[in-house]
């Protein structure tokens, strides 16, 4: 295939208002510390003297293992993972606050943002493993509705049903066959699944609630809900509010007509699981857009003839599939914004 051929392709599959999987690829571009920092920010602030538990855990990061499996190797008591939930957060959170500060005063840029402006009418579905607050941030400097499952003003509380409501309104002006009618519509809005939490949603009194008035107050910060990497995030996705959240999102997987994964690695069973078998089995179509493709990636990618990746490769980008490989000579179009610029003309 020609690059015309390829565009047109990839475009056709964007038409369609994929699923979009966020990873944490652009997360730790614009700054959020990733899985590698965080591991380096927990030997930081909890050395090697707090106990049997986190000495075997470090002595496996100071080998180069990573954060998720080195959490996975030793079992955790609940003393131990609400200090370590205490510190992800934080660490998390100060970062946000900083792209936070940057992106409303002009000073940086994020590429999501021309994602969500792209699809601003279109109902866009954004399932997301990452804690931070990039996409509510990117919503409320575009003016757009950002549903999270949160219903509110300050402290807001969790309740989708109150939350689908809130996007729903009657149009009184709408003309059906020369007749004045009342027609049910929804307000164009972006619905976003964050499936392992986020750094300003807090159980208090066994309700969850979203507040980001105590992201940067650590006297609440155990009781702070983020699922934190490694095989206990599936024990604790079987309890309120993770299991609802993902069961939305697994709905959403399952209906969705294309598939566009941004930054997104394959190394989350919560998502992946039903995405894969949408994309291997059903033969859905999708696009990979990252930096670097992973392992996993790759394995995926030989055997799906309908799914495309786009990576880095030197100065120039790579557009492949099963059957296909096109260089792109000194275009980024493994950053979203320029894809969406280039590819989509948006």
């Amino acid at each position: 295939m020609d690059k015309d051929s390829i565009y047109k392709t990839l475009q056709e599959i964007c038409r369609q208002v994929p699923i979009v999987i966020l990873g944490s690829g652009p997360s730790c571009a614009a700054g959020i510390p990733g899985m590698g920092a965080l591991a380096e920010h927990l030997l930081e602030k909890l050395g090697n003297n707090i106990g049997d538990q986190w000495r075997q855990i470090s002595d496996d990061l100071l080998k180069n293992i990573d954060l998720e499996t080195a959490l996975d190797r030793t079992p955790l008591d609940e003393k131990l993972i609400k200090e370590i939930i205490r510190i992800v957060g934080s660490c998390i959170s100060e970062k946000d606050k900083e792209v936070r500060d940057s992106y409303f005063n002009r000073q940086m840029t994020l590429p999501i943002e021309r994602l969500i402006h792209y699809y601003r009418s279109e109902g866009l579905t954004i399932i997301t493993p990452n804690y931070d607050c990039l996409v509510e941030y990117c919503c409320d400097k575009l003016k757009i509705h950002c549903n999270t499952g949160f219903v509110g003003y300050f402290r807001k509380a969790l309740d989708f049903k109150k939350a689908e409501r809130e996007v729903e309104y009657v149009d009184r002006s709408a003309v059906v066959k020369g007749k004045r009618m009342q027609i049910a519509k929804r307000t164009p809005h972006i619905k976003l699944f964050k499936v392992h939490g986020s750094i300003d949603w807090y159980n208090f009194d066994n309700s969850t609630v979203s507040d980001i008035s105590l992201v940067e107050n650590e006297k609440y910060a155990d009781k702070r809900l983020i699922i934190l990497p490694g095989d206990r995030k599936y024990y604790k996705a079987f309890h309120e509010p993770y299991r609802e959240l993902i069961q939305k999102a697994d709905n959403s997987l399952r209906s969705g007509r294309t598939f566009l994964m941004i930054g997104y690695g394959f190394n989350d069973e919560h998502i992946q699981e039903i995405l894969v078998k949408r994309l291997v089995e059903d033969e859905k179509s999708g696009i990979i857009i990252t930096k670097e493709l992973s392992e996993k990636t790759k394995e995926l990618l030989s055997g799906c003839s309908t799914l495309w990746g786009i990576s880095q490769e030197k100065s120039s980008t790579v557009i492949c599939n099963r059957e296909d490989e096109y260089k792109v000579s000194n275009i980024e179009l493994w950053r979203i914004d320029e894809f969406i610029s280039i590819v989509l003309g948006g």
